[in-house]
């Protein structure tokens, strides 16, 4: 009797030890950044895109975390720290149409502060807001979500959408 009681808070123990280790390892994995649906709007000559998706919302706003959106059309681009000021510019990292992992240190490194109306408007659990530089046009435009960790980087599906 002795020893199944042993086994059994053994057991008892070992199973709390796992449920919490599987909770701490949680906290040092990599958010799943998806974006799911884009639009764009113009208003009195004012542009904006809204993105829906799954962005690790709660840490983004909670703990600061390093969260960011670009949005881009051919080489021109905003960046957006989730939340924080807004940088615009040209990058030669996006002429492509693409954005890949190694690339976003030398975007880091580019732009300028954005013009003061250019600025995360909405940002709810699933949808993000923002208001475009004047020097987006109608037409053809792409967005990026991105993390840069400690371990790796993380982006985001690309989601292309249209500039009315």
């Amino acid at each position: 009797m002795r020893s199944r009681h042993r086994a059994a808070c053994a057991a008892g123990r070992a199973g709390a030890r796992g449920r919490g280790t599987r909770r701490s390892a949680g906290v040092g994995t990599s958010p799943a950044l998806v974006l799911s649906a884009a639009a764009g709007a113009a208003v009195a000559g004012q542009r904006s895109a809204t993105l829906d998706g799954s962005f690790d919302f709660a840490n983004a706003v909670q703990v600061a975390y390093p969260l960011s959106l670009v949005v881009f059309q051919g080489s021109r681009f905003v960046r957006y720290r989730l939340p924080g000021a807004a940088v615009a510019g040209d990058s030669p990292e996006l002429a492509d149409g693409q954005l890949s992992a190694n690339e976003l240190d030398a975007l880091g490194q580019e732009g300028s502060a954005a013009a003061a109306g250019v600025r995360v408007v909405t940002l709810v659990t699933d949808r993000i807001r923002v208001a475009l530089p004047a020097g987006f046009t109608a037409g053809p435009t792409t967005a990026i979500l991105y993390a840069i960790l400690p371990d790796s980087n993380v982006l985001s599906n690309p989601i292309d959408f249209t500039l009315p």
